[in-house]
This record gives C-alpha cells, sequence and structure tokens, in this order.
C-alpha cells in the first residue's frame, strides 16, 4: 500500500490510536495472568491439601484395631499408586473424572466406618481417620476440576485480534519507512508472543506440554512408608 495514493490517508494515522488499544490488551493479559497464577497456586494447595490428609488419615490408624489399620494402609497405598499410574495421566489429557470415586479410597472408607470403637481414643482415631480420607477425596476432586479449567478460545482469539489491530497501526504510522516499519513490527509481535506463550506454558497446571505439576508430595507419603 505503501506505492499507492491511500498511503497518505493511513499515513496520516497518529501514534496516539496505539494507547487505546494497548491498554485493553494490558488489562487483558493482566486479568488472564492473575487468573493464571491464581490456578497455579491453587493447584499446589490443593495437592498438598491430599497429601497431607493421607497422611494423617494414615498416622491415625495406628489408634485402630491392627487388622483394621493394616486394611487401610494397605487401601490408601493402592490409593496413591493409583494416583501415580491413572489419575494423574488422566488429567493431564483433560480425562479427569469426579463421577468415579477411587475404588481403593471407598474401600479404605468403608473398613473406617466399619470400626466398633471399644474406647474413647478409638473413637478419636477413627472420627479422624474418616475426616482426613474424606479431605483427600475433596482434594482429589478440585484438582480434577481445575484441571478442566482453561483460558477460553474466545479469550485467545481477542488477544490475538488486539496484537493485530495494534500491528497494523504501527505499519500505518511508519508506512513511509519500511525498516522502522518491520522493527517496531519486529518488537511489538515479540513482546505479545511472549505474552501469549507464558499463559499457554503455565494455563494448566496439570495438563501435558507446558509448566505441569507432578505429585511430588503423594509420592513423599508413599516413601515415608
Amino acid at each position: 500500500l505503501a506505492s499507492r495514493p491511500i498511503a497518505a490517508d493511513l499515513k496520516a494515522t497518529t501514534p496516539v490510536m496505539l494507547t487505546p488499544l494497548a491498554v485493553i490488551a494490558g488489562l487483558l493479559v493482566a486479568f488472564l495472568a492473575t487468573r493464571v497464577w491464581n490456578n497455579l497456586d491453587r493447584a499446589n494447595a490443593y495437592v498438598a491439601l491430599e497429601a497431607t490428609s493421607v497422611r494423617e488419615a494414615m498416622a491415625m490408624v495406628e489408634g485402630l484395631p491392627p487388622e483394621t489399620g493394616v486394611s487401610i494402609r494397605a487401601s490408601m497405598k493402592a490409593y496413591l499408586a493409583f494416583i501415580e499410574e491413572e489419575d494423574w495421566p488422566a488429567m493431564a489429557m483433560n480425562k479427569g473424572s469426579v463421577k468415579d470415586k477411587p475404588k481403593p479410597m471407598v474401600e479404605a472408607i468403608r473398613a473406617a466406618l466399619d470400626v466398633r470403637p471399644t474406647s474413647h481414643s478409638q473413637q478419636i482415631a477413627q472420627e479422624h481417620v474418616i475426616l482426613g480420607l474424606q479431605r483427600a477425596m475433596e482434594g482429589r476432586r478440585s484438582r480434577i476440576l481445575l484441571s478442566q479449567g482453561t483460558i477460553a478460545p474466545i479469550q485467545w482469539l481477542v488477544i490475538a485480534a488486539l496484537g493485530v489491530l495494534m500491528l497494523i497501526v504501527v505499519a500505518m504510522v511508519h508506512i513511509d519507512r519500511p525498516r522502522t516499519m518491520a522493527i517496531n513490527m519486529g518488537i511489538l509481535a515479540s513482546a505479545v508472543a511472549a505474552c501469549l506463550v507464558l499463559l499457554l506454558v503455565h494455563d494448566r497446571p496439570f495438563a501435558s506440554g507446558g509448566f505441569t505439576l507432578q505429585p511430588i508430595a503423594l509420592r513423599e507419603v508413599i516413601a515415608g512408608e
């Protein structure tokens, strides 16, 4: 367009046009970045809650009858193995489900409920074991729901559209200076791309392809046993 009569009209565009576009894009990126980072913090918190609850439940089984304690410990170890081998890979593929309750956890809760306390200490231990298992289930449910939350396609589209509009304005302002145009468009495009990559990498903390949380805290529970 630089060699056509319309170039004079395009050149009349002032750099001030970039200001509202940049402000809108900046606010949108800041909003999405805040949500992404909050999700990452929440993901860490849910994994920590689940691991802590399992550890506490396994510690309190010492106060239950020996046969029940052995059964619950075995079920919890099977549950931790289930998380490592099935639950975590399912979340990475966005196939995690809160509808299906893990069989080892169900067995552990059933074993704890079947206990008939013969002393006050056993009653307290039973309550704490059940509470710990329930909190572990809540932590699992929360992390699976969080793993399914992503930045919506329309939000990516809006950011891309704003980036393209800003590049067009830069091209119009420097339409009579191709080198200056290329340099400025390259700088702006690189900045927008860097922001998009940063959001993409941290968007789903339990999915593969970016910054992915690992069940390290839950592995430590197994190692501690």
